[in-house]
């Protein structure tokens, strides 16, 4: 093991100080990108885009945003500026992750660089210093800002919004170093078919026995009174992560990792006992049909077909899907009626718990190459902190009021649907970053919908913290996908009942031997040396929301 361990971590330390040598190299090679000129300012922002076509110069909307920017700046830095030109530089999603690796690898960058994963070039990036530490910034202050409006007097008063648990998220080694795109955090939910549980006189469930009578009656008791055994209780697809991870957390499972004392070591959360209580739930209620029994080949793309058609009656998954499907379902049945709750306990004597997201779907980056000067970083997040003001945020999702929307009498917003107006704002949603999040909405599509922002409210107050979500693995950085196969296999044909209880730990065993147990000692060290887990004599703290039990590893 100590071997194996000092061999392995050599290795990673030279791939690691290849991966920066070569980002340090390019950047004596390479001319430096010219910075800003803040008399004419023009701030390039390379971003995402979902659609065919993204806004562009000519558009309104974002002609909009630029005077409004330099009206701002103006203000901000008693100068005065006509307006501040966004240089968007759009890619599709598809290649977008492609064109952040060609980017860091020609050292040429925009100012504004949006990250979608953290992939183990922007982790040693991040460390080598190649984008702008931004740890104190969201909450920096000067006295010459306070005022009525923000008496704190912080520098960039919309940043400082930004959601602590969604920062922590996105940090490398503690440290952040981007500005997020929110994201709702307690997204998860149970869809259910609500005129079943009416048509058997059933109240919506609260615990996870509840859950499971539920699942038999739609299976057994003919829900939709039709006559025919046609009906089963949770439609689950090969992506087994919305079912199985909700339902571990309510179980007990940690969030991605947990600690175990006995071993003073941090644990993936697959070898909880939580976690394998969930599985064998999940085991038990496919092996009683409760659960459809295409589960390991049914396709993620056909999730909704059967709950559509009237076959399954429960999806565990992200809460807004019960919207959607609340207004799909009605081409085939008008009288069906949809809902959803956020999540079950594991009895009546637990408190909730909810497997949230991370908050956050990708953050930007302001490059050193790019953004050479404290000045400049000041003004560029001088401006992307306007770009989080209510005003920007409207236009970005909305566009220009009177124009791509108008005010209905109940205070929604209605949307113009010419194609032209709706192509004024395109994409405009993928660049904002939404910490302080709009304040206009449109009318609910339908009672579910309404439903689904109850559930998101609720679910943030029972979160449970991913406490590895600050740190990093070189070795899961090399090898995490073939770890992640091996556990994703052992998860379905445990519940499908190909292998049993010790086919199970021999899965976890050869994720060990397969660089597993490197990953742990990653996450162990890097959580040991981070000072902010330390008391004043050095010593680690764990709080006790971060214990849990694993499972015995020894003969099933």
């Amino acid at each position: 093991m100590n071997s194996k361990s000092n061999w392995k971590k050599v290795f990673m330390t030279v791939i690691a100080m290849g991966l920066v040598a070569g980002s340090l190299a390019s950047c004596g090679d390479e001319a430096q990108p010219v910075g800003i000129d803040t008399s004419n300012p023009t701030i390039s922002v390379m971003t995402q885009a979902n659609q065919t076509s993204s806004a562009g110069p000519d558009s309104p909307v974002v002609q909009e945003m630029e005077r409004y920017l330099g009206e701002a700046m103006s203000k901000k830095y008693d100068k005065q500026y006509d307006k501040v030109t966004l240089d968007l530089q759009w890619t599709a999603s598809t290649a977008y992750d492609e064109k952040v690796t060609a980017a860091m690898g020609a050292n040429e960058y925009p100012h504004v660089m949006l990250v979608t994963t953290r992939n183990s070039s922007v982790i040693q990036n991040s460390k080598a210093g190649t984008f702008w530490d931004l740890t104190d910034i969201f909450t920096k202050t000067d006295p010459k800002y306070v005022s009525e409006e923000n008496p704190e007097g912080y520098v960039y008063p919309k940043l400082a919004q930004a959601d602590e648990t969604i920062n922590r998220n996105t940090t490398v080694d503690g440290r952040i170093y981007g500005i997020y795109r929110s994201r709702e955090l307690g997204r998860q939910g149970i869809t259910f078919r609500q005129d079943w549980l009416d048509n058997l006189g059933m109240e919506v469930p609260k615990t996870v026995d509840d859950l499971e009578e539920v699942l038999r009656a739609f299976t057994e008791d003919d829900p939709d009174g039709n006559g025919v055994d046609d009906t089963y209780g949770m439609i689950v697809t090969v992506y087994l992560d919305g079912p199985l991870n909700n339902l571990a957390v309510w179980m007990g499972s940690p969030n991605e990792w947990g600690y175990d004392e006995a071993t003073q070591t941090w644990k993936p959360w697959f070898m909880s006992e939580g976690f394998f209580e969930a599985m064998t739930k999940m085991r038990e209620w496919y092996a009683a049909g409760y659960i459809n029994s295409n589960m390991a080949t049914l396709d993620s793309n056909s999730w909704d077909n059967d709950f559509l058609n009237g076959y399954g009656g429960v999806q565990i998954d992200v809460a807004d899907r019960a919207r959607r499907n609340a207004t799909n379902i009605l081409k085939n049945n008008p009288n069906a009626v949809v809902d959803v709750i956020g999540y079950v306990t594991k009895d009546e004597n637990t408190e909730p718990r909810v497997w949230p997201t991370t908050g956050y779907s990708g953050y930007y980056v302001m490059p050193h190459p790019s953004v050479q000067t404290e000045e400049e970083l000041d003004f560029i997040l001088s401006v992307l902190d306007e770009c989080n003001g209510e005003y920007i945020v409207d236009l970005c999702n909305y566009g220009i009021e009177g124009r791509n929307y108008t005010i209905d009498e109940n205070g929604k917003a209605v949307k113009n649907t010419d194609a032209a107006l709706t192509a004024e704002y395109n994409d405009l949603n993928q660049f904002s970053m939404g910490i302080a999040p709009t304040t206009l909405t449109t009318a609910y599509a339908n009672k579910a919908a309404e439903k689904v922002e109850q559930v998101y409210e609720e679910n943030r107050e029972y979160a449970v913290t991913n406490p590895m979500a600050p740190y990093t693995s070189d070795t899961y950085s090399i090898s995490g996908t073939q770890l992640d196969a091996i556990i994703a296999e052992a998860k379905t044909n445990y519940i499908v009942g190909a292998i049993d209880e010790q086919g199970w730990k021999d899965a976890i065993e050869q994720w060990l031997k397969m660089d597993g147990d490197l990953v742990i000692e990653d996450y162990t060290k890097a959580y040991n040396d981070d000072t902010s887990n330390q008391d004043e004599n050095g010593n680690v703290i764990v709080p006790d929301e971060y214990k849990y039990d694993f499972i015995d590893m020894g003969e099933g």
